[in-house]
């Protein structure tokens, strides 16, 4: 989260960013008077303190006498009095923790100010066989520009995985209901050659790799700031059916788990950059979206993912955030996939950590539009700020910097490789790159 004199001294900016982001109800004048309140009961409360340990010092020194019997009373009104300051003070920083949690991040000013997803800057376009098209300058999104033609009429994922027999949301719906699948077969061995790829690459860069844990304790998820605005998407496990007594929570992705590996720790800061990458199952509810997008796999109550992670310096923060989205463009360059690279707006960035974000959108040639695969996120140290992450450095503690990516939704990447590599009979082409993992070069129609 921001500092509160951070707030205090640029309070003109921080409206102007809530007002950009399209935040409702939260009001920093209020925030900044309940503020300049607790300072002037802060002072209080010391001067009392001051004055109490005074007074208290000098009582043990003195013989029983009137002298001794007034101080005494006189620290007994101020125990009381203290104590009602305290209760004050306390009160009045609760309200303060309360409120901090809804302010949002400052944003980038390469960040363009808009609404919603229409607002969004495409800068860069790719496409397999022609390469980068050319931009001239940044344009605002427009549905399918630039997008490869299709010399057929193309099937979408569903009609291609039944008849394939490699995707079944027939039997997963009786099984859990709507928004789950069945992976089987070649779509099984595809997820696991793109992960193979994926991972051979991560830890030629020096990535380490974690096998976090899937239920974390609320701490974590407010930490990374999905909660308090997202936990309508967070699936919780009640208390009574966990050990400590306190709610678990399963993650939607497993950055709040690897942030949390560092939560409350000081690093040095010759250990960072600390690069790691995570593949985890991930869970949504997916409030919000009821029936949008209710056909197939891209958008489902549990999917897999392999995220990237970094803690990182001030300095170090973007270049981790442009690497971070070469990957991307690597990935999906060898698996032959048009994507764009979006530069979100402010109304439509994602959770309230984000300082800078940008989409790669695949492009899915049966429905004629692009599809986010994924999000590549500066947040400064709004994260680190709420887990207490930090580093020592010359200049004494700091606050680290977190960047995060999607590294690679294998559902969304499935989806994009079914329907661009098709064919007219509707057997799939595997990309070369993934061949000797997946020991086939075509998937033919079972149906």
């Amino acid at each position: 989260m921001l500092d509160i004199n951070f707030i205090k001294k640029n309070s003109t900016r921080v409206k102007e960013v809530i007002e950009q982001r399209g935040i409702k109800g939260v009001n920093v004048d209020e925030l900044l008077k309940i503020y300049d309140e607790y300072l002037e009961v802060l002072k209080n409360v010391e001067k009392l303190r001051n004055l109490r340990n005074e007074i208290s010092s000098k009582i043990p020194a003195l013989s029983d006498s009137a002298e001794k019997k007034d101080l005494i009373f006189k620290a007994s009104s101020l125990k009381e009095e203290l104590s009602l300051s305290e209760k004050e003070m306390n009160e009045l920083k609760k309200k303060i923790d309360e409120f901090l949690p809804f302010i949002p991040n400052i944003v980038s000013e390469e960040m363009p100010i808009g609404k919603d997803e229409h607002d969004n800057v495409i800068v860069k376009v790719w496409n397999p066989g022609e390469g980068y098209v050319n931009i001239d300058k940044p344009v605002k999104y427009d549905g399918i520009s630039y997008a490869p033609k299709t010399d057929f009429p193309y099937k979408d994922h569903v009609d291609l995985g039944e008849k394939l027999d490699i995707i079944d949301v027939r039997q997963s719906g009786k099984v859990s209901g709507s928004r789950f699948c069945y992976l089987k077969n070649e779509a099984v061995i595809i997820q696991d050659a793109i992960s193979s790829l994926l991972k051979e690459e991560l830890l030629k860069r020096g990535f380490t790799p974690m096998i976090p844990p899937l239920l974390v304790k609320e701490r974590s998820l407010f930490g990374t700031s999905h909660f308090p605005e997202g936990r309508s998407q967070v699936y919780e496990i009640k208390n009574e059916n966990v050990e400590e007594g306190e709610a678990l929570f399963l993650v939607g992705s497993s950055e709040p788990s690897n942030f949390s590996y560092f939560m409350d720790k000081v690093l040095k800061e010759e250990e960072l950059p600390v690069k790691i990458y995570a593949q985890t199952t991930c869970f949504r509810s997916e409030v919000g979206s009821w029936g949008k997008d209710v056909r197939g796999i891209k958008r489902v109550h549990q999917f897999d993912k392999l995220e990237m992670n970094a803690v990182c310096t001030e300095n170090q923060e973007r270049k981790i955030f442009d690497e971070f989205l070469e990957i991307n463009e690597w990935l999906f360059q060898l698996l032959e996939i048009p994507y764009r690279i979006v530069n979100k707006c402010t109304g439509d960035c994602g959770y309230s950590a984000t300082y800078f974000q940008h989409d790669v959108e695949v492009w899915r040639p049966a429905d004629r539009e692009y599809m986010e695969a994924g999000t590549d996120t500066m947040t400064t140290d709004y994260q680190a700020r709420r887990l207490n992450i930090k580093y020592k450095s010359e200049d004494g503690l700091k606050f680290a910097r977190t960047v995060n990516d999607t590294g690679v939704a294998f559902g969304r990447a499935i989806i994009a490789l079914l329907e661009n590599h098709q064919e007219e009979n509707g057997s799939v082409i595997i990309p070369q790159a993934l061949q000797k993992y997946t020991g086939f070069e075509k998937i033919l129609p079972k149906k």
